[in-house]
């Protein structure tokens, strides 16, 4: 089994030639220079070597004469640029954003739950409704027990005057049970 795809790899690599310059590949008889052996500069392989010939504009130039400093670091990545942002705010991380968003989740969360609770909790109300006269095992207690888990009904009894509230409660059982 050979190579697979062999035409369409040689039409995307085609174009891309390697002249040794930059870098050291797999058909270059020896590694690049380490720097541990000093290169003999009368061979005329080692001379092509050391002064890498390029050809511009039909004439052959040392590229030798125009050597730069890379803006790529030795570790292979580009030295950091500073930009200024004058008259914008700084930029928040993440985990503060995150954190803003818990918090105002939590208060919303904390808000919801205290309006749907209500004003009276339901055994404050039952406190309330065994002091009115209704006894644990009656009709009225029972219904009370089925009505104030809604906070609107827990909010209608606590409106009413304290010696109507039995009454109340009868009435709601006779209404719902028929008696």
């Amino acid at each position: 089994m050979g190579l697979q795809n062999s035409d369409e790899l040689e039409k995307c690599f085609a174009d891309i030639t390697n002249i040794g310059v930059d870098h050291w590949s797999p058909h270059m008889a020896n590694p690049a220079n380490t720097g541990a052996t000093e290169p003999n500069a009368t061979e005329p392989e080692q001379r092509d070597r050391d002064t890498q010939e390029d050809e511009v504009g039909g004439n052959y130039v040392d590229s030798s004469q125009f050597e730069q400093e890379s803006p790529i670091n030795p570790n292979g990545k580009r030295p950091p640029t500073r930009v200024d942002d004058k008259g914008k705010k700084p930029k928040t991380g993440t985990a503060a954003l995150i954190q803003e968003a818990v918090s105002s989740i939590a208060t919303s969360a904390n808000s919801y739950a205290s309006s749907k609770q209500g004003k009276y909790s339901i055994t404050e109300v039952m406190e309330h409704v065994v002091s009115c006269g209704a006894e644990v095992d009656s009709n009225e207690h029972f219904i009370a027990t089925e009505l104030f888990v809604k906070k609107e009904q827990r909010e209608m009894f606590m409106t009413l005057p304290s010696e109507s509230r039995k009454n109340w409660l009868t009435r709601k059982y006779n209404a719902k049970y028929g008696n």
